[in-house]
């Protein structure tokens, strides 16, 4: 059986978008290489190339690996980082994230006429 590629939307909100990329970048990018180096070239992250309403539609696209066990932050984070730096970092990041529903339904009524949703992505550079 071939390898799952996993999609993940994530809306952010547009002024904190830089914060959200530092995270990925100083927090997610190291402990992905030092726990999960067998996927550390298995990820991209992609953004939205404007905002809308206030809000930066992030995707990510996980090549592989389980989800709730080698993506989870929640399991990768607090072996790289410690269970409490773990929360703190993951709580502050969590306040980077534009509401799911309001975004949702902006998504769904973009795309009604055409029955489908679709966003112009371009490529973070994690550095």
């Amino acid at each position: 059986m071939a390898e799952h590629i996993h999609l993940a939307l994530q809306p952010v909100r547009a002024d904190r978008a830089d914060e959200f990329e530092r995270f990925l970048a100083d927090v997610v990018q190291p402990a992905v290489l030092a726990q999960r180096p067998a996927l550390a070239d298995r990820w991209r992250v992609l953004r939205a190339s404007g905002s809308s309403n206030g809000v930066v539609t992030y995707a990510f696209i996980l090549d592989g690996g389980s989800i709730t066990e080698d993506w989870e932050l929640d399991v990768v984070l607090p072996a790289q980082y410690g269970k409490e730096e773990a929360q703190r970092l993951i709580n502050d990041w969590l306040g980077t994230f534009a509401p799911l529903e309001p975004w949702a339904k902006a998504a769904m009524s973009a795309g009604q006429e055409s029955n489908q949703l679709v966003w112009t992505l371009e490529p973070v550079t994690l550095t």
